[in-house]
């Protein structure tokens, strides 16, 4: 599409299938004893994807590889390693699954994600334009579920666009929706990366907080934003904000109003136009609180009902994994980048030891036992040097005169000893 392009960075493309990758992962190759590189399917800015099989399993997994050249970017790697992190605690059924996260034999970071065999929501728009309206609002539904999934576990996409949301075709469903790409979000309990006066996002789809480089007032409203300007596009087949280049454009969604969709697509109707624009306010405050009452409402406004309260069902999905993620075990991770602790619910009373308890007797053996065990190669060394030692002056010639006269006077002076303290025992009888 005209103009569109990341204005982060021009390492941070969006990942379009372009061909094999030039200097990748050698075919055949296993990382980490796991996963089988069969062949390259991708490669964009940062990194190249290989579609990989596992030696112990059936199935088959995605690997995202990062560029060796930003192997030591540390911007570049916190955003691939945020990106594992914060996809792998979202279990969703509309959001891309990582399984694993680890680094190849040259220390190279890649992440293991489900095989996504479907085509780009860009891909379609570009297809075929302006979508029937109610095939529409079922992918504004579904993409809808998946951020308010996000939002509640305080998470913030930042770059919601159709190239970022997959189209699969699964049982019963034409299009079923899976929202990719976490790069650059940004979760409550993580630090915020350091990003200078960058902006992040794509023009087209970053709401005016973004644009002018907001950072503070970035929040869940602004992912509605950029849901309001893919909902615009799949209805009319244009997208809202348009330019020359990426500054005309971010101009645009600051500072002007795009067309109403009846302008474009007159059969939509104004309820659909007021919708769209309330979600594409350039203050936050002004626009839905969420964005499932945003789906609500335009699904209303489509089909000409009055909105209802809209709930995620999915909300708790079954696991998917079928491998343990490390990315979810604490200990892998630094403190800053753990999500926050656990709290005990209201309704459970705290538990209280009493501190001047003494331990049981099995508490006490058990140290005793724990002691033990933890010194006893200590003492088995200690009891070697000490045996060696002993044979070492008792066999050395050198030595052994000596060694044995210290015995002798060792002898005798006992010897002395207990002669005197017989008659002090024969007294006390």
């Amino acid at each position: 599409m005209p103009g569109d392009m990341d204005v982060q960075t021009n390492k941070d493309l969006p990942w379009d299938l372009i061909g094999p990758a030039a200097n990748g992962l050698a075919i055949g190759i296993v990382l980490q004893g796991t996963y089988r590189i069969i062949r390259a399917l991708a490669e964009g800015g940062c990194g190249e994807i290989y579609l990989a099989a596992h030696t112990r399993l059936p199935g088959r997994f995605a690997v995202k590889l990062l560029h060796r050249s930003l192997a030591h970017d540390h911007d570049a790697l916190t955003r691939f390693r945020q990106e594992a992190e914060i996809t792998s605690a979202l279990r969703h059924p509309h959001i891309v699954q990582v399984f694993d996260f680890n680094v190849t034999d040259n220390g190279v970071p890649f992440l293991v994600m489900e095989l996504l065999e479907g085509t780009l929501l860009s891909d379609r728009i570009v297809k075929v334009g302006a979508m029937d309206p109610a095939a529409a609002v079922n992918i504004v539904e579904q993409i809808a579920l998946a951020l308010h999934a996000a939002h509640s576990r305080g998470i913030v996409h930042r770059d919601l666009k159709p190239d970022n949301v997959m189209l699969l075709a699964a049982a019963g469903v034409d299009d079923f929706v899976k929202v990719l790409d976490f790069g650059i979000s940004q979760a409550s309990w993580r630090p915020r990366l350091t990003e200078g006066e960058r902006i992040a996002g794509t023009p087209q789809y970053m709401s005016p907080e973004q644009a002018q480089g907001l950072r503070e007032q970035i929040g869940h409203r602004s992912d509605q934003f950029s849901l309001a300007a893919i909902a615009y596009t799949l209805l009319t087949g244009q997208e809202p904000f348009r330019g020359e280049n990426p500054i005309a454009v971010l101009f645009e969604v600051v500072h002007t109003e795009p067309l109403t969709p009846t302008a474009i697509v007159p059969a939509l109707g104004p309820e659909v136009d007021a919708v769209i624009q309330r979600g594409l306010a350039k203050e936050s405050a002004d626009r839905y609180p969420d964005v499932l009452a945003f789906a609500g409402a335009l699904r209303a406004a489509i089909q000409g009902t009055t909105p209802a309260p809209f709930a995620d069902a999915s909300s708790e999905p079954p696991p998917v994994r079928n491998t343990p993620s490390p990315i979810v075990d604490e200990a892998r991770f630094e403190a800053d980048f753990r999500p926050s602790p656990l709290r005990l619910r209201e309704t459970e009373p705290p538990i209280e030891v009493p501190a001047t308890r003494p331990p049981g007797r099995v508490t006490v053996r058990l140290i005793r036992r724990m002691r033990w065990r933890l010194h006893k190669p200590r003492r088995r060394l200690a009891m070697l040097a000490l045996a060696a030692t002993a044979a070492f002056v008792w066999f050395s010639p050198s030595t052994r005169t000596p060694t044995r006269a210290a015995f002798h006077r060792a002898g005798t002076q006992m010897q002395i000893m207990f002669d005197r303290m017989a008659p002090n025992r024969e007294a006390a009888r």
